[in-house]
């Protein structure tokens, strides 16, 4: 729920509030309007508030001075301030502190009651939050049930979000929550949002647990690794103590029918950083190689099937015998068939390699020294590392 301070002005002409000074920061996003007298109750300000006072609690111009350096500090949109009752006039020095900050001072007419700004101001920005949940869960609908077009198409035309423009899914999990989880991924996808909106025109965030998922309309994939890497930027700032984020970035689609298939790639991507076969911390489809060809099989149970078909045996040979064949078949075929360098990874004798090597090959009737067979047996491993 957020409007920029200019927008939400403008929507709502009624405030009768002037601008004085700050006007380079009107195009800060507002998330509330409070009243506030005084600063020491400032500790429950979240930040993005426009903040209305009387002055009451102010003793000289040096108080008022104090108390618009404590709003600004606070990360505040915007102060207005009502004039002719404790406050005469503004003081130069509050106006030039807010001129040289890009922070938005207004002037709130004496006969104007503080009601007749609250509540268009207020009822705005509710609307506008009623319009991100709309938006969000439309998104959601078009991700979960893209052949129901119904749950999803009308709405997001409605907000602008054009059917034929191309969309990526970005999806960021996070791990080692120092709190409440449903809290915690609240507020990183405040964060991810404000973001967003400051970067593109047209975008979406919702979450789900432990992960936040937010849908961006980019012209080219440059543009979307731009956004990605912000993204991952503000992210990281948010993050507290021993959290830790991973980012999946879906390939853009051709039309917002498609969401789905960006969505699930996101979502493959994020498996495959967990089970360690992808290193950084935000990862994009583009970038995948072979792991490309393999997530764009539409139907997975081709996938599943050629798994099964190929390692299939030899998962459960270990399943029934307690070994570990399959695994030292991966650190071999990973270390391009060196039996010295797989003994030294998986610390064991080289002849314990080559006995487990022979037994695996015969167990899936296959030739490790045939370069087809290789190529076939790191397709089912690559497949199994996105189940």
């Amino acid at each position: 729920m957020a409007l920029e301070l200019q927008e939400l002005l403008g929507d709502c002409p009624e405030t009768g509030l002037e601008l004085l000074a700050g006007s380079d920061g009107l195009s800060h996003r507002i998330t509330w309007v409070h009243v506030l007298e005084s600063t020491m109750l400032s500790d429950y300000l979240g930040g993005d508030e426009l903040i209305l006072t009387t002055g009451v609690a102010l003793q000289d111009d040096a108080d008022l001075l104090s108390y618009v350096r404590a709003l600004y500090a606070k990360g505040v949109a915007g102060v207005a301030i009502d004039t002719g009752h404790y406050i005469a006039e503004i003081p130069e020095t509050v106006t030039t502190f807010c001129e040289e900050h890009a922070f938005p001072l207004f002037v709130i007419p004496r006969d104007v009651p503080f009601e007749s700004i609250v509540r268009p101001l207020c009822r705005r920005l509710i609307d506008e939050e009623t319009h991100d949940r709309m938006i969000g869960e439309a998104f959601r609908n078009a991700v979960s049930f893209p052949e129901r077009q119904e749950l999803y198409i009308s709405t997001l035309s409605e907000f602008h979000f054009e059917i034929e423009w191309r969309y990526a899914v970005i999806v960021v999990r996070i791990d080692d929550f120092i709190e409440d989880p449903y809290r915690r991924i609240d507020m990183v996808n405040e964060t991810i949002k404000k973001y967003l909106r400051k970067r593109i025109r047209f975008s979406a965030t919702y979450g789900e647990w432990e992960q936040i998922v937010a849908v961006v309309h980019c012209e080219n994939p440059e543009e979307l690794r731009n956004v990605g890497q912000g993204v991952l930027d503000v992210v990281q700032r948010a993050l507290r103590g021993p959290e830790t984020a991973s980012i999946g970035v879906g390939k853009l689609t051709q039309s917002i029918r498609c969401i789905c298939k960006s969505h699930r790639q996101a979502e493959s991507i994020l498996k495959l950083h967990a089970r360690g076969k992808l290193n950084d911390r935000i990862n994009f489809f583009d970038d995948l190689g072979a792991y490309r060809v393999l997530l764009g099989v539409e139907d997975p149970e081709i996938s599943q099937e050629y798994y099964r078909q190929v390692l299939g045996p030899l998962v459960e040979y270990d399943r029934e015998n307690d070994s570990d064949l399959t695994d030292v078949l991966r650190s071999y075929l990973d270390h391009n068939g060196s039996v010295k360098d797989t003994a030294e990874n998986l610390f064991v004798h080289r002849n314990t390699v080559n006995y487990k090597i022979a037994k695996a090959g015969q167990i899936l009737c296959m030739d490790l020294s045939s370069l087809d067979d290789r190529l076939q047996i790191m397709l089912g491993y690559m497949l199994m590392d996105m189940m």
